[in-house]
């Protein structure tokens, strides 16, 4: 059976809790939550756990060692792995985001509505201020209003990347512009089971910061997945932190890799994983047990 699938990918219990309730507060709520941690501390473990008790969320937790170095693709196909191992169907919907990025109450359903013609389909987010993030209002999202209100910037600049998608995705249609346009951003999309493991999820070879969502972006292109724009209707918050990225595209560890190119299936990915240390599952929240 179809399901929506949340996906929170994390390292932090920074911003956790404020994008659980965000998920929580969904009008189209989650059939399944799952929270993939690149890491494995009690204090993920716990902050999961209360999260989703007090919010009634049905969360999978999955935990494993750091590895040293940032390896978020693994960490996402974890995710990916579990599903399929429990079954899920192919055409579920996963939307997945970032421990930072907190989805507005109609996020979900956006996903849901243009996932219905197109198995991928491309977010965005606000990113709010220092400011704007301590004043975040959690009783004004649990009722269903915007938590914080946006500057006229800030509006402007995710309207003006929407009108450039539109742009790169006809120049698309055409057989012309970059193969990776319009930008997939991991930190907020949905994309179809199916056609996620069609292409064997995120590229795990990938490490450290950056590169890996427009690999994986141009490899769902490529293998014939075209995507629908809701960076205006599947709203959400990047809660403001110390960044760690590099302070351009190309200062990426992982810029040469990613312009030698590959196969729309990667070699290494959901299939044929790259090494990682042991993974801890259990589950969360109303009617479930730990396992």
């Amino acid at each position: 059976m179809s399901q929506l699938i949340a996906i929170v990918c994390t390292h932090t219990t920074r911003h956790l809790h404020r994008v659980l309730l965000g998920i929580a507060c969904q009008s189209r709520r989650a059939d399944r939550v799952v929270v993939t941690c690149d890491g494995d501390g009690e204090d993920l473990r716990a902050c999961v756990v209360g999260s989703a008790e007090a919010l009634e969320l049905p969360v999978t937790l999955v935990l494993r060692v750091h590895a040293g170095v940032a390896r978020s693709g693994q960490v996402r196909n974890n995710a990916a792995r579990a599903l399929l191992g429990d079954g899920v169907a192919g055409d579920s919907l996963l939307v997945f985001l970032d421990g930072d990025i907190c989805p507005y109450a109609g996020c979900f359903g956006a996903h849901e509505r243009l996932a219905a013609a197109n198995p991928v389909v491309l977010g965005f987010r606000f990113d709010l201020t220092e400011a704007q993030t301590k004043s975040f209002d959690e009783g004004a999202l649990r009722a269903g209003q915007p938590p914080v209100n946006p500057s006229a910037e800030q509006l402007s600049e995710v309207a003006s990347r929407q009108k450039r998608y539109q742009r790169q995705a006809l120049l698309r249609r055409l057989g012309l512009g970059k193969k990776h346009k319009p930008k997939l951003l991991s930190a907020n999309f949905a994309v179809r089971l199916g056609a996620l493991a069609h292409v064997n999820g995120f590229d795990e070879l990938y490490e450290g910061y950056g590169q890996e969502d427009d690999d994986l972006g141009r490899r769902l292109y490529s293998a014939g997945y075209p995507p629908a724009l809701g960076l205006l209707e599947a709203k959400a918050y990047h809660l403001w932190h110390e960044t760690r990225a590099p302070g351009d595209w190309q200062e990426s560890p992982n810029v040469a890799r990613f312009e030698k190119g590959g196969p729309a299936r990667c070699v290494q990915g959901i299939a044929n994983c790259k090494p990682q240390g042991a993974i801890r599952r259990s589950e969360h929240g109303p009617s479930r047990g730990v396992r």
